[in-house]
């Protein structure tokens, strides 16, 4: 009778006196029962564990030492449901930030988030199984104290049962029964071995009061057995690792469907952040202490360094492609090449000359790749390199783009002549005027040597399309038509790039193309590219991929797996694969804007739009105070800059000793174009804040001389960029053919003949013939160009000058026998023959200025 009261059936009878009492008393000693049957349970639980602790590692071979570069591999532990927000911060914030300190550090930093490590469609014994492993994975690359971070809340997690445990595992990891795989997580990684290497962060349960009723279950197991799992599992973190248990507390935001699926959004977790990256420093430092931090050498050493780097970085990983790396090693060798034909040429010399150059019979034509933007041509050849090098071939080689000073025609030469002739080159004599000429000459001078010297000699140029000077008439002529003796040329450009694909076929040429990409190998590279950050995708997600027509584009493929990486829910990833755009394109456009909105500083956009319009780059510091207020000269605060960064750090890189930051690729520079810069009053008012900040703030002399003539430019600020040419010291030492073009573009087109009626000639009073500064920085007016300031009063230069004249519409105010003062506008007077008087001097064009018609040209500067 009384089991049936205490369980609740049937109606209740009429207490007797008494029996009120009883009942109360055997519900104490069931309630009792029961709690001594769940501590039981817990304190089994704990003494195996106790038993276990010095447990030892599987063993594994040390390769720590084959490599300067070191992996730092972190496992995240914790349950799934309940810390979707705290691994957010981890991998989105967290990680990318210790990831860049790490590599400062020669340091590869990898985390394990098993949210994708763990396939949908494994079973039980998969995932047990790929939890463990991941950790013995941490053990052995990590010195045997693995990077081990755990998240603790309200819910202790799933506890499989005996037969869900493989005897194989049960044995090899010690098995504890009536546990969870969280708790066998901490118990592997961390508890018995007392790991120095382990955090652990126990959240504050009192935001679950706040939490809607629905989404408690997700948050709080209501379980006696798991409630007690979870007291004791605290209780001994914090007694066996005292200085490394941290308790956080949070709050509940709201409900939230960003992610494809409803789950609550938590905030105030910037304190658990800060404290999982200041661990995780200390300890990478304390396990890796010889790793420090490297100083940036001198320009040329950090330029070859820049060239090696991204050598041995695109060449990680070459899917397929092994038929063309194999014909272009054969064509380095000098072996017959099979299918490949040797074009006719155009019999055109333009500019790559053969008589200059000194060809003969039997030299060795160019071999040119060329392919579509983003067929992976930059990989293909940083892989020939390692081939070649491995083959016994010496290789100079350079690759276009790698850094801001890479796509300099003239720096390119520099480090090719001085990589065959191992001399240091002088700098250009002063009377040199052409520095290209100058290189070209020596170049030219070194082949017959190489010809007598009769060594293989491998000379690789990546991106020829995109160096400076690509669409200028004298482009690619450093380029010998032919190579004598054992020298071997191999370029590679885009073949959307017509002027350079025309001026390669001028001669006889070796052609390759780049095929698209095949399905095996677009796979190969999704399943690598993922494993790299140790996460997979299911096979029919994969072959979601693959159904795309869009794969067969490297680039595609590789943004893709960069958006897959990044995405939160392995749960909803078909949806996120189904939804992503089936072209380049499209696909970067939807990058821009995811990155805008996951962006929580609100300087995204402007960034994007500063590296876009800047002119290879822009300097890390520079962007700080771009992207402040510049007016009040007021530098964004560096936390901003840094979350910026750390969003980007797939789509942008830092190059150069300034820390120039640009674009990965040139499709994304396009991209932001496309999608950000559509109107033209928004170019031109960035380009008027970047000319505002070198103008008046910034204090590089180098960045401002390459970086406020193209800012004014763009912007339309003709004046001040007349001032900056002609009186700024920043300008003093840009080269008078760059100044000329520069003015000339600002010059009067108006016609200015002499022999046409209303002509005058310039002059210029005594008192401003004497002074500096009013057409060029460095001579004085007298002895200067009227328009781009270079010296023309020379005995051997004066008569290749002349005289400078105003067109009839700014010979108003002149007359044969007055005249107004170009520089101050004062009246000077003219002999009766209207030439100058009282000292005055008739104003002069140098031969840059002057050349052709260009004499005949009205020489006012229309700044206004």
């Amino acid at each position: 009778m009384y089991k049936r009261y205490l369980s609740g059936d049937g109606p209740s009878p009429r207490k007797e006196p008494g029996e009120s009492k009883l009942q109360e008393t055997l519900q104490k000693k069931v309630t009792q029962s029961e709690e001594d049957n769940v501590r039981s349970t817990v304190t089994k639980c704990w003494d195996r564990a106790e038993e276990l602790k010095v447990s030892t590692t599987p063993s594994s071979d040390d390769t720590t030492g084959l490599s300067s570069w070191k992996t730092i591999r972190v496992f995240v532990s914790s349950t799934f449901t309940d810390f979707f927000n705290e691994r957010e911060i981890l991998v989105k914030k967290v990680f990318p930030e210790l990831r860049e300190w790490c590599a400062e550090r020669s340091l590869y930093f990898v985390e394990c988030d098993l949210r994708w490590g763990v396939p949908k469609d494994s079973t039980t014994s998969d995932t047990i199984c790929t939890c463990m492993e991941e950790i013995d994975r941490c053990h052995s690359e990590n010195e045997g104290t693995p990077f081990f971070v755990n998240l603790t809340g309200e819910r202790y997690g799933w506890i499989p049962t005996e037969d869900e445990v493989p005897s194989d595992v049960r044995q090899q990891y010690d098995w504890i029964n009536d546990t969870s795989i969280t708790f066998m997580e901490i118990m592997h990684g961390a508890y018995r071995k007392q790991n120095p290497n382990a955090v652990f962060f126990l959240r504050n349960g009192d935001f679950c009061r706040d939490l809607p009723e629905e989404y408690q279950p997700r948050f709080v197991d209501p379980e006696p057995v798991k409630k007690e799992h979870l007291r004791v599992l605290k209780q001994k973190l914090r007694a066996r690792f005292p200085e490394q248990v941290f308790q956080y507390s949070c709050q509940v935001e709201g409900v939230s469907d960003e992610s494809g699926r409803q789950r609550v959004k938590l905030k105030g977790l910037e304190d658990f952040a800060e404290k999982a990256k200041d661990f995780l420093q200390k300890a990478i430092m304390r396990t890796y202490p010889d790793q420090k931090a490297v100083k940036n050498p001198d320009p040329e050493v950090q330029e070859m360094e820049n060239q090696r780097l991204y050598m041995e970085k695109k060449s990680e990983f070459v899917a397929g492609r092994e038929d063309l790396l194999k014909m272009m090693l054969s064509y380095a060798k000098g072996d017959p090449l099979d299918g490949v034909q040797l074009s006719d040429g155009e019999n055109k010399s333009f500019v790559r000359d053969p008589v200059y150059w000194g060809v003969e019979k039997g030299d060795n034509p160019v071999l040119c790749l060329s392919g579509p933007v983003g067929y992976g041509k930059s990989t293909v050849m940083a892989k020939l390199v390692q081939n070649a090098l491995k083959s016994g071939i010496p290789v100079i080689y350079h690759f276009v783009g790698c850094s801001s000073d890479s796509r300099l025609t003239e720096k390119m030469y520099r480090r090719i002549i001085k990589s065959i002739t191992g001399e240091t080159l002088d700098d250009m004599p002063p009377e040199q005027q052409d520095c290209m000429q100058f290189y070209k000459d020596k170049f030219r001078d070194c082949l017959p040597l190489l010809r007598e010297d009769g060594k293989d000699t491998l000379l690789i140029i990546d991106a020829i399309n995109e160096l400076v000077d690509y669409n200028a008439y004298n482009h690619l002529s450093w380029l010998p038509p032919m190579l004598p003796g054992k020298v071997r040329c191999i370029v590679s450009t885009a073949d959307t790039h017509s002027p350079t694909v025309h001026r390669l076929q001028e001669h006889p040429c070796y052609h390759a193309n780049m095929t698209p990409l095949s399905t095996v190998d677009a796979r190969l590279i999704i399943t690598h590219r993922l494993a790299r950050f140790n996460k997979t995708l299911a096979p029919d997600e994969i072959d979601q991929v693959l159904s795309q027509s869009c794969v067969h584009n490297p680039l595609w493929v590789w943004l893709l797996t960069e958006e897959l990486r990044m995405f939160g829910d392995f749960r909803t990833l078909s949806t996120k694969i189904k939804s992503v755009s089936d072209s380049v394109t499209s696909l970067l456009s939807s990058i821009i804007k995811r990155l805008i909105t996951d962006d929580e500083t609100g300087y995204m956009e402007k960034a994007l739009c500063m590296i876009a319009c800047s002119r290879g780059g822009v300097p890390t510091r520079d962007l700080t105070n771009l992207l402040g207020d510049v007016d009040q000269k007021e530098s964004l605060p560096a936390l901003y800059l840094a979350k910026i960064r750390r969003l980007l750090k797939p789509y942008v890189r830092t190059v150069g000793t300034r820390e120039f930051l640009t674009f990965s690729h040139s499709a994304i520079h396009q991209a932001v174009e496309e999608t950000l810069l559509t109107s033209r009053d928004t170019i031109k008012a960035y380009h008027s804040t970047m000319a505002e900040y070198y103008l008046t703030w910034s204090t590089d002399k180098y960045v401002n001389l390459e970086t406020v003539p193209y800012h004014c430019t763009q912007a339309g600020l003709k004046s001040r960029l007349v001032d900056f040419l002609r009186k700024s010291p920043d300008s003093i030492n840009m080269p008078d053919f760059v100044r000329a073009k520069y003015l000339q573009d600002l010059r009067c087109k108006n016609l200015a003949d002499p022999v046409l009626p209303n002509i005058m000639d310039v002059v210029i009073c005594m008192a401003c013939s004497m002074k500096k500064s009013s057409f060029g920085p460095r001579f004085y007016n007298k002895t200067s160009c009227v328009v781009c300031g270079s010296q023309v009063f020379d005995s051997q230069l004066r008569k290749n000058t002349a005289t400078a004249h105003y067109c009839g519409f700014h010979s108003v105010g002149h007359s044969p026998r007055m005249g107004k003062c170009h520089v101050c506008s004062n009246v000077v007077g003219k002999d009766p023959d209207g030439k100058q008087k009282f000292g005055t001097v008739c104003g002069q064009l140098c031969n840059r200025c002057s050349f052709g018609n260009d004499a005949k040209k009205c020489c006012m500067i229309l700044a206004d």
